[in-house]
Formats: structure tokens, sequence, C-alpha cells
């Protein structure tokens, strides 16, 4: 339902690396920062310029799973209709199948090299995304026996997010021109479909080697992994309108149930009320249509009302390879690709990266 679709505010982060290597002769760093800066670029270090603006366009793609998931109407939640949503409308009935979600939009980053292999960066990033539902919702009486099974329900919902997180990066040498970096960000993020934001952390490691093109350019190849996952133990919560998150429940749910009442009453009419088999038979039946009549009460409180829902979710896969490339154009001016892969997620980032010192 559009609890679970709006909850999934994935977060686009972005991680740097710093080219660091050695040269021949020393030099004079002209800059404040990185703290032994001076001191690096005499012994023969070539650093990056201190400080950093980033523009980075990114696309997620993850698998979820919703492992817990309630709703309520009004601000009473032991109320009558209360108690028959919590019983009937759960993540064991709804019978969720495949979840989704797609996020993409641009990110600004700004950094500063506080030693000449530690990074320091803030983020910023306006995203737009949508949360792909599947699910088959699926009623049983107390002996396990099936009263209501509906067809497969989909459903896609969009969102915007403004996100705001915090990272570091830690480079070093390996051998010549090989190089690694080891990168951590948390973020938070954002929406009008989410009473609090959203928080995600991100670990990533890479390592790779750097190519020169020329007299000022560079390119660095690299492959690592990366780790994702919200940190929210408590899961979300917010409001939402249920025929706007699953237009189709309605359509599809009440003329089931009328169905499956119908058909049950036709079943006891042919009964025979003195058989004491029959009477066993009559008793299910008419249990059923007791069940089949509170969840038509839970949904119709639903699709009426703007619902109060809460929700917990996990990546189903949290790691990705990760590979890419820096190209060091000259010392101001560096663009940047990354493309992520892993079963059930996907990640690519394009951007560019302007360096300035003071």
């Amino acid at each position: 339902m559009k609890t679970l679709l709006l909850a999934v505010l994935v977060v686009s982060s972005t991680l740097t690396y710093g080219q660091i290597d050695t040269t021949r002769k020393g030099y004079e760093w002209p800059y404040s920062m990185p703290i032994f800066g001076k001191k690096a670029a005499e012994r023969g270090y070539k650093i990056q310029l201190p400080y950093g603006l980033n523009i980075n366009y990114v696309y997620n793609r993850m698998d979820l799973e919703i492992s817990s998931f309630g709703m309520t109407i009004g601000d009473d939640p032991n109320s009558n209709i209360n108690q028959l949503i919590n019983e009937h409308v759960t993540t064991e009935t709804l019978n969720f199948t495949n979840t989704i979600a797609k996020t993409n939009g641009m990110n600004l980053r700004a950094d500063v090299w506080v030693f000449p292999f530690l990074n320091f960066y803030g983020l910023y990033s306006n995203s737009s995304g949508s949360t792909h539902v599947s699910l088959q919702p699926q009623w049983f009486d107390d002996d396990g026996n099936l009263v209501l099974s509906l067809p497969q329900i989909t459903s896609d919902v969009h969102f915007s997010a403004n996100t705001y997180g915090l990272g570091t990066t830690v480079v070093g040498k390996i051998y010549d021109d090989y190089f690694f970096s080891v990168d951590a960000n948390f973020t938070w993020s954002h929406s009008e479909l989410l009473d609090k934001p959203a928080k995600f952390g991100v670990v990533s490691a890479r390592v790779g080697d750097r190519v020169k093109l020329g007299k000022n350019s560079m390119l660095a190849l690299y492959v690592g992994g990366m780790y994702r996952g919200f940190l929210d133990n408590d899961g979300n919560f917010g409001a939402i309108g249920i025929q706007q998150a699953l237009p189709e429940i309605g359509s599809r749910l009440f003329p089931e149930i009328d169905r499956r009442i119908e058909a049950n009453n036709d079943a006891i009419a042919e009964l025979d009320p003195d058989n004491i088999w029959d009477q066993i038979e009559i008793a299910k039946l008419e249990r059923k249509n007791e069940i089949l009549g509170e969840i038509n009460t839970a949904f119709e409180g639903l699709v009426s009302s703007d619902v109060n829902y809460g929700i917990k979710k996990d990546i189903i896969n949290h790691w990705s390879v990760q590979f890419g490339f820096n190209l060091e154009i000259n010392e101001s001016l560096t663009a940047r690709g990354e493309f992520g892969k892993g079963h059930g997620n996907d990640f690519v980032l394009m951007g560019i990266q302007y360096r300035f010192g003071l």
C-alpha cells in the first residue's frame, strides 16, 4: 500500500576518492589546508587542491522487503474499527510479493581535505522516485482454511525528497600508482509522505590504478564494494490516503467479498441444519462470512479515510560491486562515473568536480 511505498526514500550517496601519488621532486604548497600538506609536498607527494564542489546525477534501484506493517484511523488506536484493521490488515494478510524502489536526482557536495589522506564532506540531494509494490492479499479462518484470496494487485507511488548528509573518506597509496579508498556517510531524507526523516548509511571500499594521459591529465580506474542500509530500527511513520496508494483495492476487494458471502450462503442453504456433520460445516461457513464482514468493515474505513501508518522495511541485498573512473582533466576539474551492480540493486553516478585552494 502507499504506506510502504512512501517509506522507501532511498538516498543517493556520493563517494569520493583521493588522488595521491609521488613525484620525483618536492615542491611548495601554498595553502593552509590540508594539515601537513606542506610537509607532504616537500616529500614529493602530489595532493589534491583542498576544497571541492561536486555536482552529480545519481540513480538508485533497490529491491525491498516489508518486515512489519500497520494502519490506524483517527486518534484512538483502540477503537473498534482499528481493532478490525489491526487484525485483518497485516503483513501476512496483505502478502507483499514484490517491492522495488527507484530514485534519481541531482546531488551537490562540498568537501575539504583535512589531512592529505582524510576528506570530510557534506551533501545535499533533491531527488524524485517511485515505489512499485505488488501484493496478493489472502485471509484464513481460525483453522487455517482459506477465506478470501485476491488476484495480484500492483501500485506505483511517486514521491520527492530532500536529502542531507555527512561523510568522510580515507585514501592511501598501495604501490606505485595503485591506491585504495574507504568511504562512509550518513544521510537523512525528508518527504511529505513521512513524519520523520528516513535515515540511511553507506560504507564502501575501492582499489584502483592511475594512468597519466598527458602533462596535467590523469585517469584513475577502480573497483570495489558498497554496503547500503536503512538506519531506522523503529521504522517509518506517516499519513496517507489508501485510495491514492492502492487505487485498485476497493474495486477488487468489495465485489469479491460479496461474491464469497453469497456463495457461502448458497452452500449453507443446501445443508441440513439437523445433521450433525452439516452443522459443523454450517458453523465453518458462518465463521467465514463473519470474517468477510470484518474485512469489509475494516477496508471500508480505510478507503474512506486518510490513514496513519507504520512500516519497517529493509534492502533485500545490501551489497553491490562498484566500478568506475575519475578523469582528472587538470588540477581543478575532474569528471567521474561510477556504476554498481548487485542482486536486486543498481547504482549509477555521473558527475563533475571543481577543486580550488584558499
